[in-house]
């Protein structure tokens, strides 16, 4: 049995390497939203970065679909799946949360998400 994705430690750097269609995106899209309703992080504050530019268009599209789908999980409380469960039993806040999904929502185009080359510039 896998370590629920729920359970990865928030602190530090994540790595996540895997080949095609093992989970990547998703695994990527909970720890994204843990980290903006566990540990009151904003978009500005995430790093995303991944290889093309078709996986970070996947990404952003991802992020922004289960952000929009735990903000109705907070609200109704009821989990979408395992791992959504288990971020309800961590944050016992659920406006809170909302709160803080909606404010991601907003300021999604500020979410850094994006290539490896598209990065490196910036960072220049």
């Amino acid at each position: 049995m896998s370590t629920p994705t729920a359970l990865v430690p928030l602190a530090g750097i994540t790595a996540i390497e895997a080949s095609a269609g093992t989970g990547k995106t998703h695994t990527i899209t909970q720890l994204y939203l843990r980290l903006l309703v566990e540990h009151g992080l904003d978009v500005a504050k995430i790093l995303v970065v991944t290889y093309t530019k078709a996986a970070t268009a996947e990404l952003r599209k991802g992020v922004r679909e289960r952000l929009v789908k735990a903000a109705t999980m907070f609200r109704t409380g009821v989990p979408d799946d395992e791992v959504g469960a288990e971020i309800l039993r961590r944050v016992p806040d659920h406006a809170g949360a909302v709160r803080a999904i909606d404010r991601a929502l907003q300021g999604f185009d500020e979410a850094a998400i994006f290539t490896i080359h598209g990065f490196c510039p910036r960072v220049l």
